[in-house]
This record gives structure tokens, C-alpha cells and sequence, in this order.
């Protein structure tokens, strides 16, 4: 069965069309997705802190380029819709991290240059393995085709409704 047949089918048994497609993207990618961009997150940060300022400048610059970054993307595939909406979510919870943090008003302090250079080193690798991982992804038809295990569970659950409101009209 083609996504668009299981979508509809999914649809006729009660489903949201948005929970279909994100429902699609096994959980596996989703947590890709979402410590790629916790990595992509800190690599930033690391790199805007060291340049000076506060901290928390640092994390709101990194959140906000982060969102265009990932909004930046042509493609609307359910992975790329879920990517969105991740996001979101790393934003929300970096917020509430950002406010409890005593060291929100921290300045970098590094001693020598050879520690920065480190430091830099390793914020670029974070970023470069994050964005490397999201291109993978997102170039991969990961979450667009189903199964032939999810179409026979979809079947069977659809069967046993059909059986089922029918015994229910029948007893009426």
C-alpha cells in the first residue's frame, strides 16, 4: 500500500493527518534529529561565547540561528516537518534552562590560546557532525514509505473496528 492509501486509511480510522506523518518517522530518527541539533546548538553557542559577551546572548543568537537554519530547508517531507517542530521544542527547553542557569551572565574565560583553539575545534566538529547527520536524514526516504508490517497492523486494527461497530449496531 503507497503512503498516500495508508495515509487515507489512517485518516478513516480516527488518526490526525499530522500524527500520521510524524507517527511515520521511527523514533530512532526523531532522536537523531534531536541530539543533532542539541549538537548543532552547543557547537554555536560555544563559538558566539567565545567571541565574547554573555552566555545567555550566546544561547539566544545560537536558538535563533538554529531556527533559521533549519527553516531554511526547500523540502517539506514529513522528516523535514518533524526537524520544524523539534526545533520548537529544543528552543522551549533550552528557555527554561536559560532561566535557572546561575551562569547565564558568565563571560568565557579561556587562559591560553592554545585551550581556545581547542575549545573552537571541538564546537566546529559538534556543528559539522550535527549538520552532517541532518543532511543525512533528510536525504534518506526516511518516513515516507511504510512497511509491509505497519500496512498489516493498520489493516488488522481497521478490521477489528469494522467488526466491531457492526457487532455494536447489530445488538441496538
Amino acid at each position: 500500500m503507497n503512503s498516500d492509501v495508508s495515509k487515507l486509511m489512517a485518516m478513516v480510522c480516527g488518526q490526525n493527518r499530522n500524527d500520521f506523518d510524524m507517527n511515520s518517522i521511527p523514533l530512532e530518527i526523531r532522536n537523531q534529529i534531536d541530539n543533532a541539533l542539541e549538537s548543532v546548538f552547543i557547537g554555536k553557542s560555544t563559538l558566539l561565547w567565545l567571541n565574547g559577551g554573555k552566555l545567555i546572548d550566546a544561547w539566544n543568537i545560537a536558538l535563533n540561528d538554529l531556527r533559521d537554519t533549519m527553516f531554511a530547508i526547500p523540502n517539506t517531507s514529513p522528516v523535514v516537518i518533524y526537524l520544524r517542530m523539534a526545533v520548537f521544542n529544543h528552543r522551549a527547553k533550552w528557555n527554561a534552562k536559560m532561566m535557572h542557569s546561575d551562569e547565564r551572565n558568565t563571560v568565557a574565560c579561556i587562559n591560553t590560546d592554545v585551550e581556545k583553539q581547542e575549545v573552537i575545534d571541538n564546537a566546529n566538529a559538534m556543528i559539522t557532525v550535527g549538520m552532517k547527520t541532518i543532511q543525512d536524514i533528510i536525504n534518506t526516504p526516511v518516513g515516507t514509505q511504510h512497511t509491509q508490517g505497519q500496512t498489516k497492523r493498520m489493516e488488522q486494527s481497521m478490521t477489528y473496528q469494522n467488526e466491531h461497530s457492526h457487532g455494536r449496531e447489530r445488538n441496538r
